[in-house]
């Protein structure tokens, strides 16, 4: 009787055990990926699409620096200076922004808490090699049918993300980044972080949230799926843009004068990215986001008319 509960006592720890393993390594990411230096090559594939980007990353003291620079295609290049980032490349011309002090920017920083968030569930998955580095893997499934899980590769022994797939209801992978080659505490040189530009950048500005004006709506989701929260809303002189957000996935809603131009309704997929649109009582709606279709097409169509003063 007392070695059949120790075997019970054993048999439900274990998992209590996994999670707090898997946790610890999650909690690893975010202190490799802004504290170390490193530089290597990385492969993102996408809708059948592959795309190889050189990384540089370097740490002075509390100044973050960082460049990411496209081997293929156009030129293009992302150069980020604290909590500054410049764009260049992509027919846009050169480009400045802020990002958020908890460096929004990269999707592999938000993975740390995905053990704490609503949909999701984090298990150690076992060891491997990625780019010659051992790994530690890291499942964080999703537990309903509105988001994506991940595959998570971890250095063993910095906790830097190594490979990131993000996996379908199947456990297929609908987006792959991956390191092919990595130098960890190689420190890049000067040149290796600055613009292979000297023209000057223009600054954007984030659109700030602005009350709407007369006759002009609000709009919101009133029951948006489990998790998801609006964490931001956008107004400027074309539309509203609403960005609902669990943690990990986000959708943006866009909402603006139906354009008798544009298709009355519309869903198409690029990769794992969905979007649907269409038109009501003489407004556009479209969202788009990382997620599957039906929870695009869930914000799309319950997206509401509210009281701007509500």
């Amino acid at each position: 009787m007392r070695a059949a509960c120790l075997a019970l006592l054993l048999a439900l720890a274990a998992p209590l055990h996994a999670a707090a393993g898997a946790a610890d390594w999650l909690a690893r990411i975010e202190p490799a990926l802004r504290g170390l230096d490193y530089q290597g090559t990385l492969v993102h594939v996408a809708g059948g699409r592959v795309e190889t980007v050189r990384l540089f990353h370097r740490r002075d003291g509390d100044r973050e620096r960082e460049r990411l620079v496209a081997l293929g295609g156009a030129p293009r290049e992302v150069i980020r200076d604290g909590r500054r980032v410049m764009c260049l490349g992509g027919g846009e011309g050169p480009l400045a922004f802020e990002v958020t002090a908890h460096g929004g920017w990269s999707p592999a920083l938000a993975l740390s808490a995905a053990g704490s968030l609503t949909g999701y569930r984090v298990r150690l998955a076992g060891s491997d090699r990625v780019a010659g580095h051992a790994a530690q893997r890291i499942d964080i499934l999703a537990t309903d049918r509105w988001r994506y899980g991940y595959r998570l590769w971890l250095e063993r022994r910095t906790g830097l993300p190594l490979r990131v797939d993000l996996v379908d209801e199947r456990g297929e992978a609908v987006e792959q980044v991956a390191f092919t080659e990595l130098a960890i505490g190689r420190r890049p040189r000067d040149e290796d972080l600055e613009p292979s530009t000297a023209k000057g950048l223009v600054s954007v500005v984030p659109i700030a949230g602005q009350r709407a004006g007369a006759g002009a709506p609000e709009w919101r989701v009133p029951a948006p799926p489990p998790g998801f929260v609006l964490r931001s809303s956008r107004r400027d002189d074309r539309g509203l843009q609403l960005l609902y957000s669990d943690g990990l996935a986000s959708v943006s809603v866009y909402v603006e004068r139906a354009d008798p131009a544009l298709r009355a309704a519309s869903a198409t997929r690029q990769g794992a990215v969905h979007a649907q649109a269409f038109q009501s009582a003489g407004w556009h709606v479209l969202a788009i986001g990382k997620v599957p279709a039906g929870t695009v097409a869930h914000l799309a169509r319950t997206v509401r008319a509210v009281d701007a003063d509500g």
